[in-house]
């Protein structure tokens, strides 16, 4: 996920690695972190990969590490975003989703798509899951009561939000298919 994000901002122009780790650490929300320690080594990985180029300059004696993407990354780019999301809903498939969403412009409108659909298809799984056991507690009525009651609440809140961001989608899918070809 991490590889996305340095490419795809690399797709915008050349960056400081100073840069990359404050756009990243706004990225990521509240309570996530991301250490140098994790930032770095990434970035001596991809460019030894030959995905990304370091460039060192030197002012005032210090020394600042611009990196910009290459051939190669841009290709790794392109492979990232058309690899499919986790089929699980989770907090990293929210989150690659999300940084996919950010990219969008750098890829064809049927990858856009693509990754929308399928987006949707897990945020709908998800729902059914949710209304299914709901309907499994109302029907069932387990014990103790107080803690099923508030279980149908907590499951009452899933399915609202569900409701909310699968809409969300689907508009998002017919905003993007009402777009000229690129």
């Amino acid at each position: 996920m991490y590889e996305l994000f340095v490419l795809g901002e690399l797709m915008a122009g050349e960056k400081h690695g100073y840069m990359l780790q404050e756009v990243l650490k706004n990225s990521l929300g509240f309570g996530r972190k991301v250490s140098s320690g994790t930032l770095y080594p990434l970035l001596s990985r991809m460019a030894e990969g030959g995905w990304i180029q370091l460039r060192i300059e030197g002012k005032g004696g210090r020394t600042r590490k611009r990196y910009e993407i290459t051939e190669a990354g841009r290709e790794r780019f392109l492979q990232l975003m058309r690899q499919p999301l986790d089929s699980h809903t989770n907090a990293e498939t929210e989150l690659a989703f999300r940084l996919k969403m950010v990219y969008f412009q750098y890829v064809a409108k049927e990858v856009r798509l693509a990754c929308l659909d399928q987006y949707l298809q897990i945020l709908e799984r998800n729902f059914k899951y949710v209304s299914d056991f709901e309907s499994y507690l109302l029907s069932h009525k387990p014990e103790p009561e107080r803690q099923r009651v508030q279980l149908l609440r907590v499951f009452d809140h899933r399915k609202r939000l569900g409701e909310v961001e699968i809409q969300w989608v689907k508009d998002e899918i017919d905003r993007v298919k009402a777009q000229q070809d690129e």
